[in-house]
């Protein structure tokens, strides 16, 4: 090939640059792969290369390596933190963290000062798998030591849920009448949820670059990846919006406590309906089951419109005027989770339709139930 024709068509960073099919023997098609991708995968001769087909024409190749996930290249950052306005730091180790730094030097041209030491060992303390290694006058160093493919998304994201609905289920017994003590136990739930979440999100930032993650943790299809990292910042948004309820309960319980019978049957359904809804909506997003979807989307939309004058309600009833705006926070929380589970039935009506879906299954919609598997796998 002319060496022209080769340099426009290997050139990558035009959008959809091309290669011609050749014939290789009496009846086989071959193509070459261009230089920069195979440069950057560290392709030899004789490497083994996989295919998947994601329909709609278009294939997928990756190069099929052995070994796991945890054999991938260690990376190092390093984060001059000279001047860092406050909590910019800290927003930079979580930064990292998602994506996929493994270590991480902290330095500054003064040295570190004492508050940002005290940062860094705070950001740390919050992160699963992160831990300072090495501290000196002049760097700390940051070491995460979370291997991206031991943990199957679909098994953190379950657990994220379990948590959640442990809870609803607090928050259910103290305004049955129980006291704080379940409400108390709530702070480390939250913190829980928060570092699932941050977990969630490193592994699908590093499946999108290494497919042996990606097949690790079941989450193989770029779609999938950008729906669920959706779905893992709905569920931790959930996480706040249900502390927020539990902290309202126990900051004014004994008020909550003496309202009418029938205010506290209101609050305890609409608990009890956003605890069903959550668990209806996560079936459904495992089972990838539109119908389920649908009907969990129907049931929300009227749970809101039930509920949407719930507060004011309430508030008019109580005399406390502190009493009255707990009433009407924990009201709010609960529509607004809600709201967010309507995204995750979004996602999971709009993901049966994806094409990696539907080339599945003779490009067909089926509108019942599935086996209860994660989607993508």
């Amino acid at each position: 090939m002319p060496r022209a024709r080769r340099e426009r068509e290997e050139r990558p960073d035009e959008p959809g640059f091309t290669r011609r099919v050749q014939r290789t023997g009496s009846s086989s098609l071959s193509i070459t792969l261009p230089k920069a991708w195979t440069d950057s995968m560290n392709l030899q001769t004789g490497d083994t290369l996989r295919f998947r087909d994601l329909g709609e024409g278009r294939l997928e190749i990756s190069p099929a390596r052995a070994g796991t996930s945890s054999d991938r290249r260690q990376r190092l950052l390093r984060i001059d933190a000279s001047g860092a306005p406050p909590k910019l730091l800290a927003r930079l180790l979580i930064g990292a963290y998602i994506t996929g730094q493994d270590q991480i030097l902290v330095t500054a041209r003064s040295g570190l000062t004492a508050e940002q030491r005290q940062e860094v060992r705070r950001t740390v303390a919050h992160v699963l798998g992160m831990t300072v290694v090495e501290e000196e006058s002049g760097a700390v160093e940051v070491q995460n030591f979370v291997d991206p493919g031991k943990y199957p998304f679909h098994r953190l994201m379950s657990q994220v849920v379990r948590i959640l609905r442990t809870e609803l289920a607090a928050c259910r017994t103290a305004l049955s009448g129980g006291g704080r003590a379940a409400l108390q136990q709530l702070g480390p739930m939250e913190d829980e949820v928060d570092r699932f979440y941050l977990l969630m999100v490193r592994q699908l930032l590093l499946s999108s670059d290494d497919f042996q993650v990606a097949r690790d943790i079941g989450v193989e299809s770029h779609h999938f990846q950008i729906g669920y990292r959706l779905v893992a910042k709905v569920l931790e948004v959930t996480g706040d919006l249900a502390s927020g309820v539990a902290r309202e309960l126990g900051d004014n319980l004994t008020g909550l406590q003496r309202l009418p019978k029938t205010a506290t049957a209101d609050l305890l359904a609409l608990v009890e309906r956003v605890d069903e809804m959550l668990e209806r909506t996560m079936d459904a997003f495992t089972q990838l089951s539109v119908v389920d979807a649908n009907a969990s989307l129907n049931d929300i939309e009227e749970a809101l419109s039930a509920n949407s004058t719930l507060g004011d309600l309430l508030a008019r009833r109580i005399s406390d005027r502190r009493v009255a705006v707990a009433a009407q926070r924990v009201v709010s929380n609960l529509l607004m989770t809600l709201e967010m589970l309507v995204i995750i039935n979004e996602v999971t009506i709009n993901r049966s339709v994806e094409p990696e879906t539907v080339a599945k299954t003779d490009r067909k919609v089926s509108m019942a139930s599935r086996e209860r598997t994660p989607p993508g796998n």
